[in-house]
């Protein structure tokens, strides 16, 4: 069957992003902060076959997004935070929206910061994966598909009662070393795939005065036994990435590779049983000082049954983005990318509804 072309247009404006410049100050004094941050983005697509002008769908992913960071200062070297950020959607009728409550809290923690012996809080946060997956997410408008981008997913991306621990420039002692210590406490009242048992992660972070980075982090945390999981096995779930990027006035450049066991997305049926997953992410953009900055990236994830006799392999999202922006200032620019999916159709991406698009965005940001 030959395989199906679409091609999309997006068209989200930004007036705000959570990585703002500068939140908008509600109240600072001596020291004691409450900030605001948030993002607006109207999102229309259309979508075709492959060099016809006729249009076969439309679709409305209009959301938004409110954040709340605070800071107290308890003594001189004691204080406390937390964080709270807000998404909703507004494509839906509002008898709907009601009945259904399309929306939901992305981040909610709050934790006390002890001069150089650190920092801990409790919630809803990333997890320390994310760490090292967050240097290829360097160009916000693409989509990132990877497995290790999934919410939900033990400590992935964002999650629920996690418990962090950071330690900035290792207690003062060593300039641009970092880590962190995290612990996942059991998550009930979830459907069974989101489910997990406790678990503990660890990141470090080594960061130069020359521009370069590098970090790697993974956890352990053990599998819960699946009502739905034909396979019966109570494995444990580990995942490791390690990455670098190199951040210059005029180039950024970056990588991501990581690994995991029984590790499986959401949108995989149990019935597709994948217990190892590889994922390859690459970025690499160059800014010039007319405001353009242009960049390539790249996205190989891939799934694999290693019990089976041949070791199935699975592919799961691979593309390529050719992006450029304009920057008419630090709070303001304008973007254009074209995403080339290169994942070829078959059995198991029709099963679990994989998309095979092509996808061209445009848009503009508006940060605060």
């Amino acid at each position: 069957m030959n395989k199906k072309k679409s091609l999309s247009m997006l068209i989200p404006i930004l007036f705000a992003t959570s990585s703002a410049v500068t939140a908008a100050e509600i109240f600072n004094k001596n020291g004691n902060k409450l900030e605001l941050y948030g993002s607006i983005n109207p999102n229309h697509s259309f979508s075709n076959r492959f060099l016809s002008t006729k249009i076969t769908s439309k679709e409305d992913n209009t959301n938004a997004i409110l954040g709340f960071s605070g800071k107290i200062n308890i003594t001189n070297k004691l204080s406390s935070y937390a964080k709270i950020e807000y998404k909703t959607d507004f494509f839906m009728p509002e008898e709907l929206m009601n009945e259904q409550q399309p929306s939901s809290i992305r981040l909610g923690y709050a934790g006390l910061k002890y001069g150089n012996l650190g920092s801990i809080d409790y919630g809803r946060n990333y997890g320390v994966i994310h760490d090292v997956e967050s240097l290829t997410n360097h160009i916000p408008y693409i989509t990132n598909n990877s497995v290790f981008a999934y919410n939900d997913n033990y400590m992935v991306n964002r999650n629920s009662s996690l418990l962090t621990y950071r330690n900035d420039n290792f207690f003062g002692l060593v300039n641009g070393v970092s880590f962190a210590l995290q612990y996942q406490d059991e998550t009930k009242n979830r459907s069974e795939n989101q489910k997990n048992h406790s678990g503990w992660g660890a990141s470090l972070k080594y960061e130069s005065d020359s521009g370069l980075t590098a970090i790697g982090s993974c956890f352990t945390s053990k599998r819960p036994q699946l009502t739905t999981d034909k396979h019966g096995k109570n494995e444990a779930v580990n995942a490791y990435g390690l990455g670098f990027k190199y951040d210059t006035d005029k180039v950024y450049i970056a990588a991501f590779y990581g690994a995991a066991r029984n590790l499986t997305p959401h949108n995989i049926h149990s019935d597709s049983y994948i217990n190892e997953t590889q994922n390859i992410e690459a970025v690499a953009e160059y800014r010039f000082k007319s405001g353009f900055r242009p960049s390539l990236s790249y996205l190989d994830s891939k799934g694999y049954n290693i019990n089976s006799p041949e070791k199935s392999e699975l592919g799961l999202a691979k593309q390529i983005n050719i992006s450029t922006r304009y920057e008419f200032n630090k709070n303001i620019s304008t973007y254009m990318n074209y995403q080339i999916n290169l994942l070829k159709e078959n059995d198991f991406i029709k099963t679990h509804k994989i998309s095979t698009d092509n996808i061209i965005g445009a848009g503009l940001v508006y940060k605060f």
